[in-house]
């Protein structure tokens, strides 16, 4: 059984007192699910995550999900050798253009800059875990998912990806008695790397700039102006399945798999 849930930062949910789900159906147009505050669980050490189940019929809508099984984890960034440099894509709604009638997912590409080593300081002094990606976020896509994906991975030197250096290419004889062997390594070392879910947009980062007039002079009031950097701060997506594997959404998860065991059962008998 699956329970689709959708996942968002806290700071939306909290930033209107009914939030409203909406979703585009198959048959072109919209339908929307309008929730109250409490409806949603947050992270219990407070990270900027908030999830509630969705009543969906999948025949109805037009949505894609992803499982656990593809959220970016400790372990995974280790096997996937995933790290500085690698490409993400951001999906969103871009907040001047994000469609009035059905919903338009805008794409961002871009690379992760930095890895959680420390946490991120936004401009309202919160502090959170997170990426530093740098793929010229701003208002608007809070909430939104972040996946890591590489093309090619020819120079990785994950486990999953051969482990080991492709030079010198001299030793890669594709006609010799090791032929199938490199060709193997080769193939396995061009695979792409994902798509995982890196986690999801929670801020940008922004500096401050001087005012200055036409002749390059500061303002003798120290006026500043903020300037968007690029940078986007990414909730990893170990922190959300930490929301969903909270005591409540699993209580309510098995629930759920009762009354429908129950049902197909009372359906067999009859």
């Amino acid at each position: 059984m699956q329970q689709t849930y959708v996942v968002t930062s806290r700071h939306v949910v909290f930033g209107t007192p009914t939030p409203v789900i909406r979703l585009n159906r198959i048959d072109g147009s919209v339908t929307g699910f309008e929730t109250k505050q409490e409806d949603w669980t947050l992270h219990p050490e407070g990270d900027d995550i908030a999830v509630p189940p969705i009543p969906m019929n999948r025949n109805e809508v037009r949505c894609m999900t992803i499982g656990l099984e593809r959220f970016v984890t400790q372990r995974l960034i280790v096997d996937e050798d995933i790290g500085i440099g690698d490409d993400t894509i951001m999906v969103g709604r871009f907040i001047g253009h994000g469609g009035r009638q059905r919903n338009t997912p805008a794409v961002c590409f871009g690379n992760i800059a930095m890895m959680p080593h420390e946490k991120i300081k936004t401009t309202t002094g919160f502090e959170q875990v997170g990426f530093l990606v740098e793929l010229r976020s701003m208002p608007g896509y809070s909430g939104s998912a972040v996946y890591i994906y590489s093309p090619n991975t020819m120079q990785d030197m994950s486990a999953r990806h051969g482990g080991q250096s492709m030079a010198p290419l001299s030793d890669y004889n594709l006609f010799g008695p090791n032929a199938q062997q490199h060709i193997n390594l080769m193939d396995l070392k061009m695979a792409p790397k994902g798509p995982f879910l890196l986690g999801i947009d929670f801020c940008h980062l922004n500096k401050n700039v001087r005012v200055r007039d036409a002749a390059d002079r500061p303002h003798p009031e120290e006026w500043f102006v903020r300037e968007n950097t690029g940078m986007a701060g990414v909730v990893p997506a170990w922190k959300i399945a930490e929301v969903l594997n909270d005591e409540f959404l699993t209580v309510a998860r098995h629930e759920l798999e009762g009354r429908l065991a129950k049902k197909r059962a009372e359906l067999g008998q009859a």
